[in-house]
């Protein structure tokens, strides 16, 4: 459907209104003078065809052609007009355009009876038996046909009436026809084409004769109206008598009930004046009975409730075959609920679209004005694409000065009630509980992770699962890939303005506290606090703040209370409303004695000063989590009797805890417990049966204490016992705990067996014995079928472990650092390990390894120090992670295919493959890169990105542009060089200021020890996912600034380093290049170039087309690789030296 509209041309828009067809000498100056006055006086486009000729014209082809571009086609019947050719040729011409253009054809009877022109007799008859007998027989026959149809449709009899009145019907007529097809000017409208067929295609033009409902959902602003009205008006066409554009729905119902929209509809499609509902039931039935034999045009606009649909738009039924229903709401959920066949949820305008629309209303033009290109970016990035907002800032800031704008610019926030008027109506449509937790949000939670504010607000009482989702159905919420919950700043915005105008001038009467300033006035302020509700203090650095023991007193509404960053001294004083209380490093050595916590739901303190909690009971009947990791302090756990319902205890690297209170085997919804990390933990008491993930890593744990766990905590799913250095075996119950699915025993140093009985768990996926003194894992875990990860790193078998026995759903195998040998890893592994996703054979001594080729599933290979290693074999082709670190006597890589489109290599301390591959400051393209390459130019399907990580100070001549520091500007070519370049090539050196062990998570073994050191990093990124990027914004002949600051891609390989970018480069990748790159072995024809040193700070540029913080994503795995766009200027060019 829509290749096929997309080939036809649509024709051109009427040049008239309307054309009136006349005798002249009977109607020229009387009937017909006064109705072409009484048109053009109503602004209506009317055409006279001896007003508006030139002389000297041909009339005939002119008025033909005014015929044609006409809208409406009035033909004034007089009794001369069957006298005239020229008025039935003109006739003729008219019932053309009727049946191949549509055009409305009106006659007005003017002193002849309608029957004496549909049925040929009287004058009319004696008119055209003369014109039998003259020049025009050939002609006689198509005036006859022209006639009898034109007679035949509905129009004015103007004899013995009042002509005056008939004039102002005829009129009326026409304007109430012509204001339900006005088209919306486009000139203004940016964005809305690509929008409108997406629409229509879920409209199904073609698709017969069903009966669509189809919603447009939006936050408010966003163009939901302004969308259907320009589909309404392209549609407009093909349902010319029966059409009706219901605006504002939700506003009429308010202000004039159902019966005055339900009379607006039928009058409009119907087109009847006066038309009379009696009540909203009976507009129901007039509605349906009417319209259901009728193919419909209706858009319902701004929708909010079900009540409103089922008085206007009950279902499909309600309307003849064909007819479409456009339905726009706020939410999304109404839609589908009242049976949309499909709803387009409309998105912000892009960055370019939305800088064109706030460039045509505030500059009349189609970029900034020069000198206002930074401010009119600040406001796009500010708006973040909102149409309504572009308007009103645009209208705002048209027409000012500069130093008007610099001051505007910097409260923006100022200057959008407007806006902010038009979303709280979402907001007011919420009921209590939700307006709460959008406010929740809003202040404190915008792009924070979804589970964790939902765990925030189940404990403030509210009902996430609904509640969230119902904010997402009104358009006031949003989920992002990385999971974490977005809010358009103007909502933000608008839910902090409803906060602050609780009481504009004492924050203390505020219901929520974000802002350190107010939060501290409000704490050294003793009165005037008794409508706080929630308090979130996260400063942006560690501040040590003054306070005394009442600052939290007479908060009696407190129910949410988020401390980070803020050292206090001394004892504080809780409010007993709390429900979450989150304070990291608590001063004091106890929670304060007044303090009741019966509503206390969740308790977080980390790294507090506490060496107790509580003494005695207390009664928390509704606390569910409690969380004290890092409070080295601490030294035995509370009586939990007065805390039946905790389900999460977590006392991660708590060092002097070593009491544990027996009541804490009475928690019987207790499902994690952790312990990790607490050294002086010697002995547990019993625990509850339904504990389902248990961590005990690194504790003093003993042999007979590990067998009483397992009888009592049956349930286990998550048993973790890592670096427990006291335990040396493992019990024979292990093999009851039948939902066990995770068993960590690494680092568990004395431990030299596991029972057969191991084979017992049958639900166990992951099994970790790395750093063990098992030398052979045990037979039995070849029963184990569920099986999917497997770790035996750090051990040194006596002989090579079997694996043929293993199930095929291993997914990730550890064998690093096991003393493996030549011929000691199996062939044939493809056929053991179908499913093998990740395999790690760091630290052995293979010379070679056998064919892997078969791993169809494998994506990640890890070999770093395997110095004995010569070369690799064929590798899978959904390959995407490769490492050699330390492959020492590594020279030959294979010929590497690249299904999945992204390639992440790294191969530090690897000099035979440096100097075999030509890594080096003077060599030309390397091989690493150019097989890539190749491949890439045979099947650029299969090349997106690649990254190469390699030992080294210095970036390599063949990148042509270069310069100090951690940013660079790129030159894109012109087009057509633009659409044709492969890619660009991107380096930098790199110094990682960190000592240590180097780990990603892709590893799967240990770090690989290796001194401090300078890095090179090559990037290659397709040239489509440059022009991805940089769609709307560029087309070639561009100026990119590219920053390697604060490189996301050393999170990936390194979390927590800290890395300094010394210098960095660009080559733009060119077809040519890869061409030569094919038929050379020393490089292309751009390697020979000079270096060009980009040291110029500050281009000249013709025009700033973006700037903000869109990445160039250079690698996706569990994070992203990517460095930062900073700015995008077109048709740029830089003084290089």
């Amino acid at each position: 459907m829509a290749s096929k509209s997309s080939s036809q041309t649509p024709p051109p828009p009427p040049a008239h209104d309307v054309f009136l067809s006349f005798r002249g000498a009977d109607t020229r100056h009387g009937f017909t003078a006064h109705l072409y006055g009484a048109l053009i006086q109503r602004g209506i486009n009317a055409y006279r065809d001896d007003n508006e000729l030139a002389r000297g014209e041909t009339i005939e082809p002119s008025l033909l052609g005014a015929i044609e571009s006409s809208r409406f086609a009035i033909v004034v019947f007089s009794r001369g007009y069957a006298e005239s050719p020229w008025c039935l040729d003109e006739l003729v011409k008219i019932v053309d355009c009727r049946r191949r253009l549509g055009q409305v054809v009106l006659p007005v009877f003017y002193d002849v009876d309608p029957m004496v022109v549909a049925e040929l007799n009287g004058e009319y008859g004696e008119a055209l038996n003369r014109h039998c007998r003259g020049d025009s027989a050939g002609r006689v026959q198509q005036w006859k046909e022209a006639l009898e149809e034109v007679g035949n449709v509905s129009g004015w009899d103007v004899q013995n009436k009042d002509q005056s009145e008939m004039v102002r019907e005829i009129v009326d007529t026409i304007w109430l026809e012509l204001s339900r097809t006005l088209e919306v000017s486009m000139d203004n409208l940016v964005g809305m084409g690509s929008r409108a067929n997406k629409l229509k295609e879920l409209l199904g033009e073609d698709t017969g004769d069903d009966v669509r409902f189809v919603g447009i959902s939006g936050m408010g602003g966003i163009g939901k109206t302004t969308l259907a009205r320009v589909v309404y008006d392209e549609m407009s066409l093909e349902f010319r008598n029966s059409r009706c554009f219901l605006e504002n729905v939700k506003d009429s119902f308010e202000k004039h009930g159902a019966v005055h929209v339900q009379e607006h509809l039928l009058s409009a499609v119907l087109m009847e004046k006066n038309l009379k509902v009696w009540d909203a039931h009976t507009g129901k039935v007039m509605i349906k009975k009417s319209l259901q034999h009728r193919k419909v045009l209706l858009v319902l606009d701004d929708v909010d409730s079900v009540e409103q649909l089922e008085m206007l738009a009950a279902n499909q039924n309600w309307f003849g075959p064909g007819s479409r229903i456009i339905i726009t709401s706020r939410d999304q959920r109404l839609l589908y609920k009242h049976g949309a066949c499909g709803v387009f949820k409309l998105e912000g305008l892009n960055y370019i679209e939305a800088l064109t629309l706030f460039s045509l209303k505030t500059f009349k033009n189609y970029e900034p004005s020069e000198g206002f290109e930074e401010f009119s970016m600040r406001v796009v990035e500010y708006v973040q694409g909102l149409p309504l907002a572009i308007e009103v800032l645009g209208c705002f800031l048209g027409g000012r000065s500069r130093r008007e704008w610099e001051s505007a610019i910097t409260s923006l926030k100022d200057y959008c009630d407007d806006i902010l008027d038009v979303l709280k109506i979402s907001f007011d449509g919420l009921n209590k509980p939700e307006k709460d937790m959008f406010l929740d949000i809003a202040c404190f939670f915008n792009l924070k992770s979804i589970s964790e504010v939902k765990k925030v607000l189940n404990s403030c009482g509210f009902c996430t699962d609904i509640g969230v989702k119902h904010l997402v159905e009104k358009s006031l919420l949003s989920f992002s890939p990385m999971g974490k919950l977005v809010m358009h700043d103007l909502l933000r915005d608008m839910g902090r303005k409803i906060v602050h105008l609780e009481s504009p001038g004492n924050p203390g009467r505020r219901s929520r506290l974000w802002d350190p300033e107010d939060i501290l006035s409000v704490l050294t302020t003793p009165t005037g606090r008794e409508e706080v509700e929630a308090i979130v203090l996260d400063l942006p650095e560690k501040e040590e703040v003054q306070l005394n023991r009442e600052a939290f007193s007479n908060m009696y509404r407190l129910r949410l209370l988020i401390i980070r960053n803020a050292k206090f001294e001394g004892p504080i004083d809780l409010p007993s409303e709390l429900r979450l209380l989150v304070w990291d490093c608590y001063p004091s050595e106890s929670l304060p004695a007044s303090f009741r916590r019966s509503k206390l739901v969740e308790l977080s303190m980390c790294y507090s000063n506490m060496s107790r909690l509580w003494h005695g009971k207390a009664k928390m009947s509704n606390l569910k989590a409690m969380d004290l990791s890092h409070s080295h302090n601490l030294i035995a756990t509370p009586d939990f009797t007065g805390a039946p319902n905790i389900a999460t205890l977590i006392f991660k690297d708590c060092t002097s805890l070593g009491v544990i209170h027996p009541s804490i085997g009475s928690l019987r919804k207790l499902t994690c417990l952790s312990f990790r990390g607490c050294i002086k933990l010697r002995n547990l008491p019993s625990m509850p049966g339904k504990l389902q993930e248990l961590y005990l890593d690194s504790t003093a744990l003993s042999n007979e204490e590990l067998q009483q766990i397992i009888c009592w905590a049956v349930a286990l799913s998550v048993l973790s016992l890592s670096s427990c250095n006291s335990l040396k075996t493992v019990p024979v119950s292990i093999g009851s705990l039948k939902q066990l699915k995770v068993l960590n025993l690494h680092g568990c140093s004395q431990l030299d067996n596991v029972p057969r009985e191991l084979g017992g768990l049958e639900s166990l996926e992951e099994l970790d014995l790395s750093g063990t003194k098992i030398t052979q894992p045990p037979l039995s875990i070849f029963y184990l079928k569920h099986l999917k990860t497997l770790s035996f790193q750090y051990n040194m078998p006596t002989k090579l472990p079997t694996l043929s026995g293993l199930h095929s759903m291993i997914t990730t195998l550890n064998l690093g650092d096991c003393g493996l040998k030549e011929g000691d890893f199996p062939t044939g592994v493809g056929c053991l390990f179908p499913s093998l996703e990740l395999l790690d054979l760091s630290s052995n001594n293979f010379v070679t390894l056998p064919i892997i080729g078969q791993l169809s599933r494998l994506y990640s290979l890890r070999l770093d120090n395997c110095m004995m290693l010569t070369c690799l074999p064929k590798l899978p082709s959904r390959i995407e992670f490769l490492y050699v670190n330390g492959c020492v006597s590594l020279g030959k890589m294979p010929d590497m295919k690249f299904s999945g489109g992204h390639f992440y290599f790294e191969g530090l301390d690897c000099s035979k493959l440096y100097d075999e591959n030509g890594v080096s400051e003077d060599s030309s393209w390397p091989t690493l890169l150019r097989r890539p390459l190749l491949r890439g130019q045979e099947h650029p399907a299969t090349l997106e990105r690649l990254v190469f990580k390699v030992q080294g100070s210095r970036i390599p001549k063949w990148f042509t542009h270069q310069r100090d520091g951690s940013s660079i500007w790129v030159s894109l070519p012109k087009s057509p060089y633009y659409d044709d370049m492969m890619g660009l090539a991107l380096c930098c050196t790199v110094n990682d200021l960190t000592d240590g062990s180097h780990f990603s998570k892709q590893q799967l073994g240990s770090p690989s020890k290796r001194q401090r050191q300078q890095h090179i990093c090559f990037f290659f990124v397709s040239g489509d996912s440059i022009r991805f990027l940089l769609k709307g914004l560029s087309d070639g002949s561009a100026c990119v600034g590219l920053s390697f600051e604060e490189l996301p891609f050393y999170q990936l390989i390194k979390p927590g380093a800290a890395v300094e970018v010394i210098r960095c480069g660009y080559s733009i990748v060119s077809r040519r290049d890869i061409e030569d790159l094919a038929g050379t072995s020393t490089g292309v024809a751009s390697a020979s170039a000079t270096i060009r040193r980009d040291d110029d700070h500050s281009p000249r540029p013709k025009k700033l087309i973006f700037e903000g913080s869109r990445s160039l994503v250079l690698f996706c795995a569990n994070d992203f690789v990517c460095v930062r766009v900073l700015k995008v200027y077109q048709g740029t060019k830089f003084n290089m030296c």
